[in-house]
């Protein structure tokens, strides 16, 4: 396309972003940004969206946030993969925080972005929040649950300790636990050195 003396628009730079956000390529990555400051393309929506996505899937939470708090408009997909970036890096209390300021401007969220929350609480051990945030998205939001929530809710549950609980969420899902959630809850009975009976259902889980 150079070769052509093509010039890219924004359709053909937000392609490059998601392909360098695939490969992790922060180099090429960082080039198209630099592409896209020195020829003064503007940033839309969409643009802004990828650009983001691609600092924070290659480790530069800082400069996804930059790129996020300059965007003059946003939408839903660019908030979930801000918030995301912040608890994927260990930056717990800013995706909580970033998560709250959603909704306050009116954006209703939808389950993927509770997943994030609830591990980040689980991570920083709020398990108050975690409570909070898994009523809201079941009493006020109406949403549908997920072996990933329920997965987050036996990890912070498992955790802070909180076995017997964790324990009741695994006895009581409507579908089968799979591997993570039954690993997640042995390595929490392993660190804070419990013992849980099973029952003849839950044994053969475990056992399979």
């Amino acid at each position: 396309m150079k070769l052509a003396n093509e010039n890219p628009n924004s359709i053909t730079l937000v392609s490059m972003l998601s392909a360098c956000t695939c490969l992790l390529d922060f180099r090429v990555g960082g080039s198209i940004h630099y592409y896209i400051v020195v020829n003064c393309i503007g940033i839309d929506v969409a643009l802004g969206t990828a650009l983001l996505e691609m600092h924070s899937k290659c480790q530069h939470v800082k400069k996804a946030f930059q790129v996020f708090s300059s965007m003059s408009e946003k939408n839903f997909q660019s908030w979930t993969i801000m918030i995301s970036g912040f608890a994927d890096h260990g930056h717990g209390k800013d995706a909580i925080s970033l998560f709250t300021c959603m909704e306050q401007i009116g954006l209703v969220p939808d389950s993927m972005p509770f997943s994030v929350i609830l591990s980040a609480c689980s991570h920083l051990g709020h398990v108050h929040k975690g409570r909070q945030f898994f009523n809201q998205m079941v009493r006020t939001y109406g949403i549908q649950l997920t072996l990933e929530h329920y997965g987050c809710l036996v990890d912070l549950f498992g955790r802070a300790g909180l076995i017997e609980e964790a324990f009741e969420i695994i006895k009581n899902m409507p579908m089968e636990p799979y591997s993570v959630i039954l690993g997640s809850f042995l390595g929490a009975c392993r660190n804070h050195g419990l013992v849980i009976s099973l029952d003849d259902k839950l044994r053969k889980l475990f056992i399979s």
